[in-house]
């Protein structure tokens, strides 16, 4: 890449890791569609791989004492890091265009019915039923595209959780699937050879973490809400935009 490309990823990583510090997500919705301009979406998910497991450590650590105040949590995530091996397993396997349609069609699906009911929230009976499957969702998105942050989000905001336990418990699910991830992605052979962009970014990305909670308290509840739900409209949009290129390439 040339100089004025490694500027432009630059960039994307350092609002990416800014905007995730905040709200607990954004690093690979944001910084993953530039650096696959440039590579090719295999070698994008494999350089994000260990930055974001870094990244969600530091912001679970500024975040230890919301853990109280999650919900549903554990199962979430034990299904998710069974969800992330079926997706990794499925690159190159299932077509890009597939798997990008896939996780557009679920995120339109939830949006719609964000929208059409902004109050509605997930009641205890059904979190011990879906939240297995949530992870299971997100888990294979995760591994099969890099991206699983608007689903993630998508069930921890129905749960209607404390803005400071929504960003420990995205987090935290971020980073044990993400850890899954990178070992299933290092037995395959993706990390060969990337290891040390890998280590740079994970320098420019932990920098972020403590921004995250003094810009996060300047947001009121309702505001927080909205910028979640701009980061998944805006994952849609580019997703879309991933599709329609993927069919032109």
């Amino acid at each position: 890449m040339s100089t004025a490309d490694l500027l432009i990823v630059g960039v994307a990583v350092v609002l990416g890791a800014l905007v995730k510090s905040v709200t607990g997500m954004g690093l690979p919705l944001i910084a993953l569609p530039i650096i696959s301009l440039f590579v090719s979406p295999e070698t994008g998910i494999a350089v994000l791989a260990i930055p974001a497991i870094v990244q969600n450590v530091g912001i679970v650590a500024t975040n230890w004492h919301a853990r109280s105040q999650t919900r549903g949590l554990l199962s979430f995530c034990l299904a998710g890091g069974v969800g992330v091996i079926l997706g990794t397993l499925s690159l190159g396997a299932v077509p890009e265009q597939v798997t990008l349609i896939a996780l557009n069609a679920t995120i339109i699906s939830w949006l719609y019915q964000r929208l059409r009911n902004p109050d509605h929230h997930v009641s205890h009976d059904k979190e011990r039923t879906y939240s297995p499957i949530a992870g299971l969702i997100a888990g294979v998105f995760q591994g099969g595209s890099g991206v699983s942050g608007p689903v993630v989000a998508a069930w921890h905001q129905a749960l209607r959780l404390p803005r400071d336990a929504f960003v420990f418990s995205i987090a935290t699910a971020f980073g044990l699937i993400g850890i899954v991830q990178t070992i299933t992605l290092a037995a395959r052979g993706h990390l060969e050879g990337r290891l040390l962009v890998s280590l740079l970014i994970s320098v420019i990305v932990l920098s972020s973490v403590p921004f995250g909670p003094p810009l996060r308290r300047r947001l009121s509840g309702a505001a927080f809400d909205r910028a979640v739900l701009v980061l998944v409209i805006a994952s849609c949009i580019s997703l879309t935009v991933d599709i329609i290129v993927s069919f032109v390439r």
